[in-house]
């Protein structure tokens, strides 16, 4: 019921990642936040502490600091889970931070990179579970070209994938 009130307020999203960028862009609105796939991280298991994401994370320094990106890995796309998730619950936050109810977005989310031959079920659910991590009521992972966020709409790619 929740999620279903939140859902009235919210935007479908296209989330676009790749080692070098993270795009979020609300379908049909325009908006768009950009970011660098960086994130410091003090201290270290259950005692982390998120110190900044994004380019200014690249310039942390400290004893206890680690400059993380979760999607450079040689064999696989997301190498840090949670590192991905914080990364994503970042932006959904910059994206809606000047609304008064916090939303849960329908999402698509795209892998820009690695993705020759398709996905793993593996990689589907790590790009499910980042998604409804970072607070979508519901996902469609999407492999192929770039999408038009200004001319797609969310039930139109649900539709093209394959059940």
């Amino acid at each position: 019921m929740i999620k279903f009130l939140r859902g009235l307020f919210s935007n479908d999203l296209l989330i676009e990642l790749s080692g070098q960028k993270i795009i979020i862009r609300m379908l049909g609105k325009g908006k768009v936040l950009e970011y660098e796939p960086y994130i410091a991280v003090e201290g270290s298991g259950e005692k982390s502490v998120v110190k900044s994401v994004g380019y200014e994370a690249k310039f942390q320094s400290g004893t206890n600091i680690q400059i993380i990106n979760p999607f450079t890995h040689p064999r696989s796309f997301v190498a840090d889970f949670y590192g991905a998730e914080k990364l994503l619950q970042h932006g959904l936050y910059e994206m809606y931070k000047s609304q008064f109810f916090k939303p849960a977005p329908r999402i698509i989310m795209h892998q820009l990179e690695k993705t020759e031959g398709g996905l793993t079920n593996v990689e589907e659910r790590v790009l499910i579970e980042l998604a409804f991590g970072c607070g979508a009521r519901d996902v469609v992972i999407y492999v192929g070209d770039k999408l038009d966020s200004n001319g797609v709409t969310y039930n139109e790619v649900k539709r093209k994938i394959p059940s």
